[in-house]
């Protein structure tokens, strides 16, 4: 793969990298350094690239996989919940600013709830419900079949549902 190519392909991936960085390290500018290491990364093996059959699922997988060693290295801890405005509709008049303030909260606790999590359920769980991948993605990012990804999005929803309820007491009545 090529300058031209390499361009054509990944860097519109760029964005959504740095937001799947920034939501698994909880900091943009540790997420800023991941995506710099995750372009190198690709950069240095874009003769790969050209073998693959998703060039995003790669990239994904790549990203992930450095978030993970660099959790790893450093023991990383999160500082703050990562909520930002776009995840909430406060432009919306009709609620009242104790009602924003519970949405808020309760934003908070599901991301404190996430990032309780071990990795590989915290990752499939923010590719399928925050990143809104399919499970044909998520399986090539991870590198795992589709009936294991759904075993372990259960699992991770499950432990989210058992924490909530242990830790915040939020009860959840499934339908």
């Amino acid at each position: 793969m090529e300058l031209e190519e390499f361009t054509a392909n990944v860097m519109p991936l760029k964005d959504k990298l740095f937001r799947f960085a920034k939501r698994l390290m909880q900091d943009h500018e540790e997420a800023e350094d991941l995506l710099q290491d995750v372009m190198v990364k690709l950069w240095v093996n874009r003769a790969e690239l050209s073998k693959k059959s998703s060039v995003e699922a790669f990239a994904m997988a790549v990203t992930k996989n450095l978030c993970i060693d660099r959790f790893r290295s450093k023991q990383y801890q999160y500082s703050n919940t990562g909520i930002d405005a776009a995840e909430l509709d406060l432009s919306d008049r009709g609620i009242s600013p104790h009602a924003r303030a519970e949405q808020l909260e309760a934003v908070e606790l599901v991301h404190r709830a996430i990032d309780s999590l071990p990795p590989s359920l915290k990752s499939v769980i923010e590719l399928r419900d925050l990143q809104g991948l399919s499970y044909q993605e998520i399986a090539d990012v991870m590198s795992m079949n589709i009936n294991t990804l759904k075993v372990n999005l259960s699992r991770a929803r499950k432990k989210i549902r058992e924490i909530l309820s242990t830790n915040y007491n939020f009860n959840y009545n499934e339908k």
